[in-house]
């Protein structure tokens, strides 16, 4: 077994790159703080389906006693097929990415308050997601409208991240990646017209922008994946590859067994943002057909969470994460030839089947592949020349054991 933190660190300082103030080599992804939490701040206000009239809350996180001037914002709207779920919901969340350093919200996004039986419509769900990304809107326009006026919450506005789980990545997909140049169905568009257009209904301060700087996709979907462009930004994905709530692929979204909805869902949103050159990660939970299943125990919870620090540090960092490595877990990877011209030859002390990842130095996985034994080869023809990572993981991707720099001619 060999050590391979060294070498890591030595890859990252080949390159200069322009950090966040805030980045110190372990906020964003290994420090600890402790953690305050302010509840009940009113952001929004907006109205239901069955007429109810109420202010929208959300609870804020920030690391205790900090000291730096602006910070990335996390906002997460939780789960519960758009009938049922609180902001409470996603504490935990919020204070696991706070205690790494960043800013973190949960909101209130208005609930389905009809009749359940017969089981809503498609035009109906379909209204109650734009409902609630019109709160999600109003949310992100809440902390620009700090930002340039108070500043209470002193938040980086170029660093504002959207997501959540099930029925709340549907929200956050949906607010980062539905925007006014996408093609949607004329009946959408009267749904969204008659919700207060593209701005939405929830606050009337339309004059600070909504858009994000990245999503956090926990098992969640678009309308269609045809809404990712070229223009939007990356996106973190989980995903079970059988779910039989929210759809991986294509198919319906469901309440209580019954179809409701059809969705696109992490799957084929991956490969439209590769298509289009938008940066994307996903993490298929093989064989399985739970529902969020990877968030059912606490190793399997740290693991993704672990996975979308990875991810997002590069983002406000602009280097690859500082990952300590423990030795013990380390294969012996051997690559050759390196540098390389095309092909790449990857030997692992192991026949066992793993992942192999191809990765850049903003962070970005530009290729996975299955190893086939102890050697397998990768066609690097197409990459342009620079470093890059090889990183091998477990078959389920939760579990990192090698990692090696590669230098492409």
């Amino acid at each position: 077994m060999k050590s391979f933190l060294l070498s890591l660190f030595t890859l990252g300082s080949l390159i200069s790159f322009a950090q966040h103030a805030s980045c110190d080599g372990s906020r964003y992804y290994s420090a600890t703080y402790p953690v305050d939490t302010t509840f009940g701040i009113v952001f929004g206000n907006s109205t239901t389906q069955g007429g109810v009239n109420a202010d929208l809350e959300l609870d804020f996180f920030e690391p205790s006693g900090d000291v730096a001037a602006n910070r990335p914002l996390i906002i997460l709207a939780f789960g519960g097929s758009f009938i049922s779920g609180q902001r409470e919901d996603m504490h935990g969340y919020c204070d696991y990415y706070a205690s790494k350093g960043y800013a973190t919200a949960t909101i209130d996004y208005r609930l389905y308050d009809g009749p359940l039986f017969p089981i809503p419509d498609s035009v109906v769900m379909t209204d109650e997601v734009i409902k609630a990304v019109s709160d999600m809107k109003a949310a992100i326009r809440f902390f620009r409208e700090d930002a340039a006026t108070a500043n209470q919450f002193k938040i980086d506005t170029n660093l504002i991240f959207v997501g959540g789980i099930s029925a709340g990545s549907i929200v956050g997909l949906h607010a980062g990646m539905l925007q006014e140049t996408d093609v949607i169905q004329p009946y959408i568009d009267s749904i969204l017209t008659a919700n207060g257009g593209w701005d939405g209904n929830s606050s009337t301060n339309v004059q600070y922008g909504d858009e994000v700087a990245g999503m956090l996709n926990y098992s969640g979907a678009l309308k269609w994946a045809s809404y990712v462009d070229a223009n939007d930004s990356p996106v973190f994905s989980v995903h079970d590859d059988q779910d039989e709530t929210v759809p991986y692929a294509d198919g319906e979204a469901t309440i209580f067994g019954f179809p409701i909805i059809s969705l696109q869902g992490s799957s084929l949103i991956n490969v439209k943002a590769q298509l289009e050159g938008v940066q994307s990660e996903l993490i298929t939970i093989p064989n399985s057909n739970g529902h969020v299943s990877y968030f059912g125990t606490a190793a399997g919870t740290d693991s993704i969470l672990t996975s979308s620090l990875e991810f997002l540090y590069p983002l406000i960092c602009n280097q690859p994460a500082p990952v300590s490595i423990v030795e013990s877990e380390m294969i012996e990877m051997t690559i050759y030839p390196n540098p390389t011209n095309n092909m790449v030859n990857i030997e692992l002390e192991t026949s066992e089947v793993n992942l192999i990842n191809i990765i850049d130095l903003a962070g970005r996985v530009l290729l996975t592949q299955k190893s086939t034994g102890a050697l397998s080869s990768v066609d690097m023809n197409d990459f342009a020349p620079g470093n890059y990572l090889v990183e091998i993981k477990s078959i389920d991707g939760n579990k990192l054991l090698s990692r090696k720099q590669l230098i492409k001619l």
